[in-house]
């Protein structure tokens, strides 16, 4: 593609004669560049590109983007864009042949909620045979394999070309995460998109955003990205909803569904979850839409799992015009994502152990709200029904446990928070390590713990060694006790200071260390062996003064 056709249109600085020299890679990682490519060198949080413009041509960059003024002279053309973001989302989508285009896409934003809705339908389309992609936290499936991800969302270039694979492999959608980072760096500008989807709004990445209301505003900025005639659906159960909303206020070529919790008809434009029946297993859910009523069973607890459901299936509906039974088919075959109150434990064990990727103070208190009715013997406020009545508790009530720590180098303000949030909401909690990064894991905590009350103190255990944080909970659970390992999820890995300003990567998964802890408590089992008759010869016959 010529360097003109892909700017075309685009507020960019363009030299004399350029347009007409001939790109064939578009990348923003000098390490990247091949011969043909356009190298774009714009500024980061951390890094600025145009330090390596040198590097990317030494490779073969036949031109540069930039959206610095003074990025210098060069034996290429440099380009200058004020605004970067925006042009190389468009840039990508055209390189690539405009993927989002010929796919229907379903982009899912909010604190809490994307990696389960979009898994969810993902699993649900694919279910009844409509090949679809994902983009997310957990994984990324791009037509070809599906493999772990490294971001929630990618850069604009990674997703075109993501976008193009899918189109490639016949997929007819995908679902993808949209974080806050990305909305607000128009990553997804470019793309068409059919449906865009609302989960809930609660305090989290204020390190980048500042104050709720950038955050907010960040969130709803994928709304005013919604094509002609595409669907928004809201979680009208969140009171952040309205601000959503009003971003297409006016716009009468876009249907809005909002989702509400409870039981009872659904009037137009609104959907509706009943919770039927409930374990520590699963649910029983009636689902209630533009589809019909439809009641399923899902491996998945807890109120706001419930609304994930009814927005995947609303999703699915909109992206593929889903029948009522095509639906409930494709409702039978999902499972939550890795890392998501993954259970770990096996029926064998005493205790039950599950992972959850909760950290924020939010996500943390709804996932322990889940979960805790569910334990033996408890009621809904934390601490057990014997408890809340003023006697003493029975060897035969479970506990609550919860394992957790919080992030290093983001958002300080939830620390606190979620000290509280487990203290008020676990029996026992043992505060640990996350991902410190650069800071001191026992200042993290120290932070942690202003949260909690006094009258809670009795409960915490703080271990900062998250190893051995996860085995002292399990070793000292009891059976019928449950014990939540959270923060972390479906990580593999766990980045830690280097004592000098830097970090060190180390493999590091909950749900291995939690398997390990429970396979060292359960007992052993002694076989014994059958006896089986030894022939001796007759010299060792004889010895023994037989035969």
């Amino acid at each position: 593609m010529d360097l003109g056709e892909l700017i075309d249109g685009l507020a960019v600085r363009l030299s004399k004669g350029a347009e007409a020299i001939r790109i064939c890679d578009i990348t923003e990682d000098s390490r990247t560049v091949v011969p043909g490519s356009l190298f774009i060198a714009r500024g980061g949080l951390k890094a600025d590109g145009k330090q390596h413009i040198g590097t990317a041509i030494t490779a073969g960059a036949v031109a540069v983007l930039t959206d610095s003024k003074d990025a210098g002279e060069w034996d290429v053309p440099v380009l200058y864009c004020a605004d970067i973001m925006h042009a190389c989302a468009v840039m990508a989508e055209r390189f690539y042949g405009s993927p989002s285009q010929k796919l229907k896409l379903a982009l899912v934003t909010g604190t809490n909620g994307k990696t389960t809705i979009t898994t969810l339908i993902w699993r649900i389309l694919n279910g009844i045979e409509r090949r679809s992609g994902l983009i997310g936290t957990v994984l990324v499936d791009d037509g070809a394999e599906v493999a772990r991800a490294n971001m929630t969302t990618p850069p604009s270039i990674e997703i075109s070309r993501s976008l193009q694979m899918m189109v490639d492999a016949g997929c007819m959608g995908a679902a993808i995460e949209a974080s806050s980072h990305a909305l607000d760096q128009k990553r997804v500008d470019a793309l068409k998109i059919e449906v865009a989807v609302f989960t809930n709004l609660s305090g989290d990445h204020l390190d980048y955003h500042k104050t709720m209301e950038a955050y907010l505003a960040a969130k709803a900025r994928l709304f005013t990205l919604l094509a002609p005639n595409g669907t928004a659906i809201i979680n009208a159960d969140d009171p952040a909803s309205e601000t959503a909303i009003q971003t297409i206020a006016g716009r009468k070529d876009v249907h809005v569904l909002r989702c509400r919790e409870g039981g009872g008809p659904a009037t137009a434009g609104e959907c509706r979850v009943e919770i039927v029946d409930v374990s520590i297993d699963g649910m029983t859910l009636q689902l209630v839409g533009p589809w019909g009523e439809i009641e399923t069973i899902v491996p998945m607890v807890g109120r706001y799992n419930a609304m994930n459901v009814l927005q995947a299936a609303a999703s699915a509906w909109a992206m593929a015009g889903l029948t009522k039974d095509e639906l409930e088919r494709g409702l039978a075959k999902i499972a939550a994502p890795g890392g998501r109150l993954e259970p770990v434990s096996t029926p064998a064990d005493g205790v039950k152990v599950f992972v959850d990727y909760a950290h924020s103070d939010d996500s943390l208190t709804r996932m322990l709200e889940a979960i805790g009715p569910l334990v033996p013997g408890r009621g809904t406020k934390g601490g057990s029904v014997a408890a809340a009545a003023g006697t003493q508790r029975s060897a035969t009530q479970g506990r609550l446990w919860v394992v957790f720590g919080c992030g290093g180098d983001r958002d300080r303000t939830k620390r606190p928070r979620m000290g509280k949030a487990a203290s008020t909401l676990a029996d026992l909690v043992v505060v640990t390590s996350d991902n410190p990064r650069t800071e001191k894991p026992s200042a993290i905590i120290d932070e942690v713990l202003a949260g909690i009350d006094a009258e809670h103190r009795s409960k915490i255990v703080v271990q900062v060694d998250r190893e051995r944080a996860i085995q002292h909970a399990i070793e000292h659970a009891r059976d019928g006790d449950v014990v939540v390992i959270a923060g972390k999820g479906h990580e593999t890995e766990q980045i830690l200071p280097d004592g000098k300003g830097g970090t060190y990567i180390i493999h590091f998964d909950d749900r291995e260390v939690a398997r390990t802890a429970l396979a060292a408590r359960r007992p052993v089992v002694e076989v014994s062996k059958p006896k089986v008759p030894i022939a001796r010869s007759r010299t060792t016959a004889a010895r023994w003064g037989r035969g």
